[in-house]
């Protein structure tokens, strides 16, 4: 038995990285994992292979920093599995994170930048705190 037994988490930005292995961890410990990431082929993979190894999980492909895409994730959760318990904000714009000042960056790129990066938590936490509230509660990361 795991301590994550009958529980349900979001992991985001879970198609490869840390939020992969956040996902591999709460599978490994019980948990039905759902892989969510804009990068659907690696939620696929991650997801796969949760399930390969006697877990329970699924991919969705989510864009963290628009609210209909959010919700599209935790209504996903909710059919699949029935509610939510947790949810971890991994996704972030990391790997091709261009090191700039912020005088001279790219003002669509730091408008996507921070669209993910701050906003997305803020919007996947709108999307599924009151799901949270209606199983009693859980923790957000």
């Amino acid at each position: 038995m795991g301590q994550f037994d009958d529980k349900v988490a979001i992991v985001t930005g879970a198609g490869g990285g840390i939020g992969q292995a956040y996902a591999e961890a709460l599978a490994g410990e019980g948990a039905a994992v759902v892989v969510a990431d804009i990068n659907t082929e690696g939620a696929d993979r991650v997801a796969d292979k949760i399930v390969a190894d006697g877990g329970a999980a699924i991919s969705v492909g989510v864009d963290v920093s628009d609210p209909e895409s959010a919700k599209a994730m935790a209504d996903r959760t909710l059919a699949e599995f029935g509610g939510i318990d947790y949810l971890v904000n991994n996704a972030a714009i990391f790997g091709g994170m261009k090191l700039d000042f912020l005088l001279t960056v790219d003002w669509d790129y730091y408008k996507r930048f921070m669209s993910v990066n701050q906003d997305g938590a803020l919007v996947c936490t709108r999307a599924v705190y009151r799901k949270m509230a209606k199983r009693g509660g859980g923790a957000i990361v």
